[in-house]
């Protein structure tokens, strides 16, 4: 008998399937059309985990969601669709979906949720870790589960302790004051962490509920439930936009603005060096634009918060073939396509009928135009362009040279600031930021030790 786990695929598009090619090697795949009688029939081998595609003509979400929840009852059900008509997250859930996917913008989010349950299912097989804040760790303690580092550069884990051992105080040392700001943990090792995290708490006699492992998943769920939102085909009212304007106000509030007793440059290291999705990106780009209003006395930090989480939703009215695409790999014409997102973000927002603060929608529409007049979309260069886009442009940058890429080395905050301020110095022709802004922000990140102008 195979030790590898079973998926099973329920009328997958091709697109979809080749999504999931790279865990194919590691696990057994049936494939079964959407037809009803199939779907009542069982399959050998038993699944661990089904993924569906969106229900066929004659057949509805509920419909589909209710068949294979009594064929598979305590199985994970995964839907995943490729078009927005029709994607309705919360209706998929609540008809017995366990989660509902878009591509290309879940992809991602999709490939760790598979990995995940892949894991749990492979006894040992299919190894998957996920990333903890090396500040929610304790030295010379013993520890219910496995620690590693992640190298980027020969993309290998190595591994810091065992189960049951205490990690090295060191180490841990040397760790933190290194670019590392994550350690990671066996995929099916994460609840023993998030049990340990909350008698941490406890013990402390901290005020904190989570951990910043804990704030920073919990931030990225609530802003993938906030932008899955945006793609709803009911038509909009001004009290829908009211509720989700009301929904943004409560992730800045809980996770980004307030309720943190952190320290300004510890609250930055608390986001960054971990592979980036798309919502863990909006997550981070509020954070970073509240924080950087905070310490350059520029703006309000709410306002930030706000313009970081909604920076981005026009890309998923892009083609999905650009979508998946970084700007420098793609063609003249998908580029001049992709420079309309900032627009298409502006008028989702007024679509949806949220009502942010005019600055808002400026910071939004213009977090693509450049100080020397190159960037996007209307060109605008020198002071046309308000602080509160610029705040939230180098945010934006930030976020992304301090993101995990494999094959590439770790940046830390104030490389990440010195890069961007070498480009300009050495090439006058790349001045991509207000000059003194840039200087100022530099100066919180004097040795990597900042010294912000006033406390959050």
């Amino acid at each position: 008998m195979s030790n590898k786990p079973s998926l099973l695929t329920v009328g997958l598009e091709p697109d979809i399937e080749r999504i999931i090619n790279d865990l194919l090697e590691k696990t057994e795949v049936v494939t079964i059309p959407m037809d009803v009688d199939q779907l009542m029939s069982e399959v050998s081998p038993p699944p661990c985990l089904v993924i569906s595609g969106p229900p066929k003509e004659g057949l509805s979400g509920a419909e589909l969601a209710q068949t294979l929840r009594m064929q598979y009852p305590e199985l994970p059900l995964f839907l995943v669709c490729n078009a927005k008509s029709g994607f309705e997250r919360k209706d998929f859930i609540k008809n017995g979906f366990t989660d509902a996917f878009l591509l290309p913008m879940d992809t991602t989010t999709l490939r760790a949720k598979l990995s995940d349950e892949l894991a749990k299912a492979s006894n040992g097989t299919i190894r998957v870790f996920r990333p903890v804040k090396i500040l929610d760790v304790t030295a010379e303690e013993p520890l219910d589960f496995e620690t590693s580092i992640f190298m980027p550069v020969n993309k290998r884990y190595i591994k810091t302790s065992n189960k049951g051992d205490a990690v090295d105080q060191s180490l841990l040392t040397k760790l933190k004051s290194s670019k590392m700001n994550s350690m990671y943990v066996p995929a099916e090792q994460m609840q023993n962490f998030y049990s340990y995290s909350a008698k941490k708490l406890r013990d402390m006699g901290s005020k904190a509920t989570l951990s910043a492992t804990e704030k920073r998943d919990k931030l990225a769920s609530s802003v993938r439930d906030l932008i899955s939102g945006l793609f709803t085909e009911e038509a909009a009212s001004f009290e829908s936009g009211q509720a989700m304007l009301k929904d943004c106000g409560e992730i800045v509030k809980s996770y980004i603005v307030q309720g943190e007793d952190a320290e300004w440059y510890s609250r930055i290291q608390a986001i960054l060096g971990e592979r980036g999705d798309n919502y863990s990106h909006a997550g981070n780009v509020s954070t970073l634009a509240a924080l950087f209003s905070m310490g350059l006395g520029i703006g309000k930090p709410e306002d930030m918060a706000l313009a970081g989480l909604l920076h981005d939703i026009g890309i998923a009215e892009l083609p999905g073939e650009i979508q998946i695409k970084a700007p420098e790999d793609m063609t003249p014409q998908e580029l001049e396509i992709y420079k309309k997102h900032p627009e298409m973000s502006i008028n989702m927002i007024k679509l949806r009928k949220i009502i942010v603060p005019e600055i808002v929608m400026k910071a939004i529409l213009q977090h693509h135009e450049l100080y020397n007049g190159q960037g996007y979309p209307n060109g605008y260069f020198g002071d046309r362009i308000c602080k509160e886009a610029q705040i939230l442009a180098l945010a934006d940058k930030f976020d992304y040279l301090t993101c995990l890429k494999e094959g590439r080395p770790y940046l830390s905050p104030s490389e990440a600031i010195e890069h961007l301020r070498r480009l300009q110095v050495d090439d006058p022709s790349k001045i991509h930021y207000q000059p003194d802004l840039l200087k100022r922000l530099l100066t919180l990140f004097p040795g990597g030790i900042p010294t912000p102008t006033h406390n959050p």
